[in-house]
């Protein structure tokens, strides 16, 4: 699967896919949603899940860029540094 063809999918078949084949990273909040990073088949996923409606609005590609602005405070990298 590539980024491209997972921007096409429905949003039904992008909740299988990440469910069946992604790993879950990290999470943050957002206004009324949690959203969760995943990775899928070698690219990055944020599903955008709707607690008050208890549901998914949205699941969207992003950019590793765009993963480390984002998610920057959550990534801890002192275990690659201890000896």
């Amino acid at each position: 699967m590539t980024k491209n063809q997972f921007v096409e999918m429905t949003l039904n078949d992008k909740i299988e896919l990440v469910i069946d084949r992604g790993v879950e990273l990290l999470n943050r909040v957002f206004l009324f949603y949690i959203i969760r990073l995943y990775s899928v088949d070698g690219f990055y996923v944020e599903v955008w899940y709707r607690t008050s409606a208890n549901r998914i609005d949205r699941i969207d590609a992003v950019e590793l860029e765009d993963v480390f602005h984002l998610y920057e405070k959550s990534i801890n990298i002192e275990d690659l540094f201890k000896g």
